[in-house]
Parts: C-alpha cells; structure tokens; sequence
C-alpha cells in the first residue's frame, strides 16, 4: 500500500507540473494589442519585421583575381587574369564591360616602363607585355593599355605573356618591380 500511494503521489505532482508548464502557453499572446490599466501596469508587445528584396534590386558583383607575383625567366611567362561573377546569372550589364588596365610598372623610383630593378648591382631589366606566343604579330602593351576585357556572359580566365625584353643582356642578380592595375566596370 506504501508504494500505491508513492506512486500516486508521483503521479500527481507530475500532472501538477504538467499542468503549471502548459499555462504560460495559453497566456495572453505578446502579438495582441498592449492594453494597460492600474490592474495590469505593463504589457508585452512584439512586432514582426519582414524584407522582400526582388531580384531586379541586386546590383552584381564581380571579381577580378590578378596573381599577386609573377616571375620572369628565360622563356615567357604566362600572366593570368580571372574574372568570377558573384551570382552566376548577373552577367555584366548591356554596354558596359569589366575593363583591366596597366596604370604603371616599374620599380621603386621609376614607375613609367616596364623595368625590375637589382638594387644590389644598380642594374635594370627591361620586360615585354604582349598577348599571344602564338601570334606571328603579336599585340604589345603599354602602360595605360587596356589589357583583358569582359563583356555580357563572358568570364574566366584570360591570359597575357610577359618576358624579359633582352635575355642575354641581362647581367646576374635579384631583381624587382611592380605593375599596377585598374579594375573597373565601364562603358564599352
């Protein structure tokens, strides 16, 4: 009889537990107008945000990926140039294109020409930009050139050849420099 009656009592307290949980769910809703008086001085409220963006809103983005070292040798190199669309379906807009430019190159003191510098020798290096080892004539670039280009639909990889201008003139040592872009989203 001892156990029915803890088991009763279990039971009970359990229903009472129950019971007291479930009535914070059948208080007044946080969403109803707050009413108070000097009964109930205070009252919750909670307001619901919502935000529809239409897809016409959404300016696209694009990415243009220049490789931050390039390293010239004997033979060319190869310069690559990588444009990614943020969202695959925001091609660039109806006569505008993604233009890369050549603002300037060179080396510390001398930005206007195509030219690394062994500050150890005091010697400089001459280099040559230029679009395609295949080409019979091919396009040579210069600073302020416009160098790749992306148009509508197309984007991807685009690549460009550099290499010293005079190779076996070139005297031993480290040499460096830089070349500096524009990126920009501009009319064709």
């Amino acid at each position: 009889m001892k156990n029915l009656g803890k088991k009763l009592g279990t039971a009970m307290l359990a229903i009472a537990m129950c019971a007291c949980a479930t009535t914070s769910a059948f208080a007044a809703s946080t969403t109803d107008t707050p009413v108070v008086d000097e009964n109930n001085t205070s009252a919750n409220f909670q307001q619901k945000i919502t935000y529809t963006k239409d897809a016409s809103e959404i300016v696209p983005a694009y990415t243009v990926s220049i490789p931050d070292t390039v390293a010239l040798a004997k033979d060319s190199t190869t310069l690559s140039y990588s444009l990614a669309l943020k969202n695959d379906t925001a091609f660039i807009p109806e006569g505008k294109k993604i233009s890369v430019k050549i603002q300037s190159a060179g080396y510390s003191g001398n930005l206007k020409k195509f030219a690394v510098w062994d500050s150890r020798h005091l010697h400089e290096a001459e280099y040559l930009i230029y679009n395609s080892d295949a080409s019979a004539n091919p396009t040579y670039y210069e600073i302020g050139d416009e160098i790749v280009s992306w148009t509508g639909s197309n984007w991807g990889t685009m690549t460009r050849k550099i290499k010293l201008k005079d190779y076996y003139n070139v005297g031993a040592g480290n040499y460096n420099g830089v070349i500096n872009y524009t990126v920009s989203l501009e009319d064709k």
